[in-house]
């Protein structure tokens, strides 16, 4: 009983962090989309910059994904 409980909060958890990462990933990459267009054209700032900041927006919203699923493994 008490590992069927476990396992609703659980599954709960894991919903609601993966729309909290699916959130922060459309806010995120909308605002770099709306930078893109709106900085004076330059190298560094469309190869390295923007880039840079999409895949770490990425990575970030995908740990928050997992967050649940690393803490029920310590358990």
């Amino acid at each position: 009983m008490r590992n069927n409980t476990h396992s609703k909060v659980s599954n709960k958890k894991t919903v609601t962090n993966r729309l909290l990462s699916l959130g922060y990933l459309a806010l995120s990459w909308s605002l770099l989309v709306w930078l893109n267009f709106n900085i004076e054209p330059n190298l560094f700032g469309h190869f390295i910059v923007l880039p840079s900041l999409g895949l770490l927006s990425g990575y970030s919203a995908y740990l928050i994904a997992i967050k649940n699923n690393k803490a029920a493994s310590i358990r």
